[in-house]
């Protein structure tokens, strides 16, 4: 079943978000910069990315979009936020 790609960081997008395959994602601050990358398998996109939340693990300060583009295989997006994370540098990438 396909879900969101895009949307605010919250609980309810998080829990809407598609989980059907592999996907690189970004999280974006309120200016639009993107904060922070990661990739992640099929079926483990909304837990990880819930994990991004205040109050989870792996909080992100100032995050207030998702963006996530589906791939093939985890190492693609493995592959694909290197790339990105080189390019963009995000500040919670340290």
């Amino acid at each position: 079943m396909a879900g969101k790609k895009a949307g605010n960081l919250n609980k309810t997008t998080v829990a809407a978000l598609a989980n059907d395959k592999a996907a690189v994602y970004k999280i974006k601050n309120a200016k639009g910069d993107n904060v922070y990358t990661g990739a992640v398998a099929r079926g483990k996109v909304q837990d990880q990315i819930a994990e991004h939340l205040k109050g989870g693990d792996e909080y992100v300060p100032g995050g207030k979009t998702i963006q996530l583009t589906q791939k093939a295989t985890v190492g693609e997006a493995r592959k694909s936020a290197a790339r990105i994370i080189k390019r963009d540098q995000p500040k919670y990438n340290a």
